[in-house]
């Protein structure tokens, strides 16, 4: 075997192929001359067969054969092909079972008997398989190579025993050292996880790889019971405490989280609740309290003695909750109010009520688009409302005169409804009004000033132009109706009369212009306002003097000669 391990070429050079496997201990005892010659023999015939197997395929057109000579020919192919097949399959199966013993090899064994026997036999079995491929005993190699993965297979469960059984060992002497503490929460489950672990460990020295596995398993499931017996004393003791805390009970709760650090002194849930434990009597206190503000609706008292039992455990979700249900409470109480007094507001045409209600409401709750919404049609009303209301306070300003209110609100809704006609005429037809009682009343400050001036004429002109500028409904004041009077007066020619020698040249400059005439006694009528007289003669001194002219005063004669010579 190892010689043919050792030099493959010339094993592979060397081997003959049996046709007939199952001949092959008889011809075991033939002369080697006759096993050649039937070597040769049979080789001869397949190239024969080959050759004229491809003669017929390709060139011949079969003929009509005797049925005897085609039962015979079909009977040579079949054992040359069953002979192939016989082959293939041999060799496909030592490829595998070959892959598989070097796995095998591959597995820690070192420093155990009972693994080492094993691979040795494996090894012995597989030398023997080879043997039979050597000797083309095919059919027996493929159940030798059978037997041989059967044994390779049983090698492989037996070292993966070992090693889990090994882990579990191991994981034993660790779960059992952490579990000793609750042990007397399940003695008996204790106490047979040793014996079993005990028992699996004599079998994992001995080599009984499956019963210690077994062995393991078990006590590996009695760790589990006594685990879970503690997890249950753990969890009913901790639930114990959650319902004394809630109770307000912090001498029974604070005894059931030390019940369980008894068993678990890391638990950090016990530890927990331990510190909350020992102050839950002042937090069911302000829990109760709380309760009872909330039934009788006084919300904010309710929330504040949630709050502070809050404050107190940051734990209690009772108080946690509590302070989310009354804030909520209350912003749907406040919600409610604030949208029925905008509801009530828009009833009664309050926008501005309405639209400020709406907001709040809208402040507490920001995602209803309804509110948004009401916001929006309530300012449109609202600007409606406002037009209408502008157009007609203006109008009845303007049937009371007030022309300037009336101006100020059509300006108003020029700014907020360019297009509003309206407005628009109200603001052109006040304007105007506006401008004609400014221009009335400049016009009689005017008058009222040239009268004062002594220039009654021209102040009566402007008297007469503030009256048109004047409405019809305005009445004149008292000053008014005196300067209406003074220069109705004013108005009136007075006479006046004149001296002269009759050789003057007399003319007068004024309201009522005369010109330059020669008389010796003449009454002119003028009109009252300032006048200048001038007198000329040749070669004298022209005389020159001012003449005020008033209604209502009688006016004394005046004389113009001129009887001063001049030199020239």
């Amino acid at each position: 075997m190892a010689e043919s391990q050792n030099n493959p070429q010339k094993s592979k050079k060397h081997k003959v192929i049996h046709w007939n496997p199952e001949l092959d201990d008889a011809n075991q005892n033939k002369p080697a001359g006759i096993t050649a010659y039937l070597g040769g023999a049979i080789g001869a015939l397949i190239v024969v067969l080959f050759c004229v197997g491809a003669y017929f395929l390709f060139f011949y057109e079969e003929p009509v054969q005797p049925i005897a000579q085609q039962t015979a020919e079909q009977a040579a192919a079949d054992n040359t092909r069953r002979a192939f097949e016989s082959v293939s399959r041999a060799q496909g199966i030592k490829d595998i079972t070959t892959r598989k013993l070097d796995a095998a090899r591959q597995m820690p064994t070192t420093g155990n008997e009972v693994l080492t026997r094993m691979l040795i036999n494996i090894e012995k079995e597989m030398a023997d398989a080879d043997d039979f491929m050597r000797r083309s005993s095919y059919a027996k190699a493929i159940d030798q190579y059978r037997r041989v993965d059967a044994l390779i297979e049983e090698f492989t469960t037996e070292v993966e025993n070992k090693q889990t059984a090994r882990q579990l060992y191991d994981n034993f002497l660790v779960r059992s050292g952490e579990l000793e503490i609750g042990k007397q929460l399940n003695e008996e489950a204790f106490s047979s996880a040793f014996d079993n672990a005990s028992e699996g460990k004599a079998f994992l020295d001995t080599g009984s790889f499956t019963a210690a596995l077994q062995r393991l398993q078990q006590a590996t499931d009695d760790l589990d019971a006594v685990e879970n017996s503690i997890n249950e004393f753990i969890r009913s003791n901790a639930a114990l405490g959650h319902r004394f805390i809630s109770q307000g009970k912090s001498e029974e709760a604070t005894e059931a989280f030390m019940r369980v650090l008894e068993v678990d002194p890391e638990n950090e849930e016990a530890l927990k609740q331990l510190e909350r434990a020992r102050i839950s009597d002042r937090v069911y206190a302000a829990l109760q309290a709380a309760n009872a503000s909330e039934e009788e609706g006084r919300l904010e008292e309710a929330l504040a003695s949630f709050e502070k039992a809050f404050s107190i455990d940051k734990g209690s979700a009772k108080a946690q909750s509590g302070v989310s249900r009354v804030k909520r409470k209350i912003a749907e109480r406040d919600f409610t109010a604030y949208y029925q007094a905008a509801q009530t507001a828009i009833a009664n045409a309050r926008y501005e009520e309405a639209i400020d209600n709406y907001q709040a409401a809208l402040g507490i709750f920001p995602n209803r688009s309804d509110i948004e919404n009401a916001i929006e049609k309530a300012r449109s009303e609202k600007r409606q409302n406002d037009i209408v209301t502008r157009i007609t306070r203006a109008y009845n300003y303007e049937r009371e005169y007030q022309w300037e209110n009336a101006r100020d609100l059509y300006q108003e809704l020029v700014n907020m409804e360019p297009d509003l006609q309206e407005a628009k005429d109200g603001l052109l037809r006040t304007g105007r009004m506006i401008r004609s009682i400014l221009r009335y009343k400049r016009l009689i400050e005017v008058a009222k000033t040239e009268a004062q001036r002594s220039e009654f004429q021209q102040a009566i002109r402007t008297f007469d132009e503030a009256m048109k500028s004047k409405p019809t409904y305005l009445a004149l004041t008292e000053e008014g109706e005196r300067l209406r009077n003074f220069l109705q007066l004013q108005s009136q020619p007075v006479p006046v009369q004149f001296i002269s020698d009759g050789s003057t040249w007399v003319s007068v400059q004024g309201p009522t212009m005369r010109k330059p005439e020669k008389f010796d006694d003449m009454q002119i009528s003028l009109l009252p306002g300032k006048y200048f007289v001038i007198g000329r003669k040749k070669g004298h001194q022209d005389v020159r003097f001012g003449l005020q002219i008033r209604g209502g005063v009688p006016q004394e004669p005046l004389t113009v000669i001129c009887d001063t010579k001049t030199n020239f």
